[in-house]
């Protein structure tokens, strides 16, 4: 702990990048990547990636690796990537980017582990922003849009290529391109949250040997955390004999490896939507004997993928496969993510409105929407108790965008259109969109002027978010004119 706190530069002393620069600078790309449609939202990834993640930022809060100021200043928070290649990123602020190629080509929970041990160091070292301060680049706003370009971008590698010919922009995507130092620190401290974690440190070892496989082979761009994230010699052999200095075994949870492989499935089959790569899912559904040891994870896949391709009779018939398959010696973790794939599939299975659990909260009040959309006469009772639950789950979480999704969807199907308008404007507010956000409290605005059925409450929540979002975009626009010019 103290070498980590020792290790770690105080950049505002400097006149460097502060903390709440820095937050901003992420606060600005956050933005663009809820736009990207490229982003995924998904319930169940989701809670797997929280689950790997939370325990070593738990760890990073407690060996001093993570100071308080930054704990609380920075967000903490993932962003899945509907991308088939293997990456993972680390943005100012505490912004993280995972790919779903990650997770699917991921072995064992600790590889997983090991890469987000890894992209949590570079944020509580600050190596963005101490290689910023090294070069003096641009003002935090103006890097703030060149990153944003860079993003934008990313899926098209000609065009990437001409932003980058610009000598600005290359300054800047050196910055992203960690150093030699950066990446051993990086390694040498991400490995010390994985035991207090729960996590073996082979996994460190495991992925250099996965990242090793992909740099033999031709670049592809399929494993651009290559790029990013330089594989030497040097450092492979640092971790290697610091691994075996701890003797450190492999994990034996099985119930840990069993979820992790029906989430690598999942991933997998989420990450390319072609019919191609869904084909390949579905063959190896049918391929795989009971006795194998990827059998389950192997129908869990086949089922997704035959759902993702409309074919409800065939994903269906592989969940009954699945469901038989399991037995009372199966994991209790494995046994809730093979429920949450029927209740996806749209199958009865029973969901609790009232748990403490995000994704059957989310999945309940989907399955009561799903009902009305398919012709059922709605409950007035249960679509007003789900609505009570969502409302409670927000009190806690007020930047759940999907739950305000949900909210809005329910509050519509109750037709009260003008509580609808308000979550959906949460919504985008969640998501960062304080203008997108603005339109829909004018929207609703517009409809209590018609007269819509609402209450003095509501009226004057809507008029006070519509003054309090107008200040708000006004300085974001006058902060991106100030860049512009300064």
């Amino acid at each position: 702990a103290s070498y980590a706190q020792s290790a770690l530069p105080n950049l505002g002393d400097d006149g460097a990048i502060t903390l709440g620069a820095e937050r901003e600078l992420g606060n600005r790309i956050a933005r663009e990547l809820y736009r990207d449609v490229e982003f995924l939202s998904d319930p169940v990834l989701d809670a797997y990636l929280s689950s790997v993640w939370q325990p070593l930022y738990a760890q990073a809060q407690r060996s001093g690796t993570m100071p308080a100021d930054m704990d609380v200043q920075f967000a903490w928070r993932l962003f899945l990537v509907r991308d088939k290649s293997v990456n993972a990123f680390a943005l100012p602020g505490g912004y993280f980017g995972v790919h779903l190629g990650l997770i699917a080509l991921s072995e064992t929970p600790d590889i997983l582990a090991s890469v987000l041990a890894h992209e949590i160091t570079h944020v509580t070292q600050r190596h963005i922003a101490r290689g910023m301060s090294k070069d003096r680049v641009a003002a935090p706003l103006v890097v703030a849009s060149i990153l944003l370009g860079l993003l934008a971008v990313r899926a098209n590698t000609q065009l990437a290529n001409a932003v980058l010919a610009t000598g600005q922009a290359a300054s800047i995507q050196g910055q992203l391109n960690y150093s030699r130092d950066f990446e051993r620190e990086a390694d040498r401290i991400g490995l010390t949250l994985m035991q207090p974690a729960g996590y073996s440190e082979q996994g460190f070892v495991e992925m250099f040997d996965l990242l090793g496989r992909a740099s033999r082979l031709s670049d592809s761009g399929n494993f651009p955390y290559l790029r990013s994230h330089p594989l030497t010699t040097e450092r492979v052999s640092d971790m290697r004999a610091r691994v075996n200095e701890t003797r450190s075994k492999p994990s034996i949870d099985t119930g840990k490896r069993q979820l992790h492989r029906l989430m690598a499935a999942r991933a997998g089959a989420m990450s390319d939507l072609s019919v191609d790569a869904q084909q390949l899912y579905l063959q190896q559904g049918d391929a795989a004997v009971p006795s194998a040891e990827n059998y389950v994870a192997a129908q869990y896949g086949a089922a997704l993928a035959a759902w993702q391709t409309k074919d409800a009779a065939r994903a269906r018939a592989f969940y009954a496969k699945l469901k038989a398959a399991t037995s009372i010696s199966t994991p209790p973790a494995v046994l809730e993510a093979i429920k949450w794939l029927g209740a996806e599939l749209q199958l009865p299975i029973a969901l609790n409105i009232a748990s403490s659990n995000r994704v059957d909260l989310i999945y309940a009040a989907q399955q009561l929407l799903d009902k009305q959309g398919g012709g059922v006469p709605p409950d007035p009772s249960a679509l007003q108790s789900a609505t009570s639950r969502l409302q409670d789950w927000l009190g806690a979480n007020p930047s759940d965008a999907d739950v305000w999704s949900l909210l809005s969807n329910l509050q519509q199907a109750q037709n009260r259109r003008v509580r609808a308008v308000i979550a959906s404007a949460e919504a985008l507010r969640a998501k960062m969109d304080d203008s997108g956000a603005l339109a829909q409290y004018q929207v609703a605005q517009t409809l209590i002027r018609q007269g819509l059925p609402t209450d003095a409450v509501d009226a004057a929540i809507v008029d006070s978010k519509v003054r309090e979002l107008q200040v708000l975009v006004r300085e974001a626009i006058d902060r991106t004119l100030s860049s512009r010019f300064d």
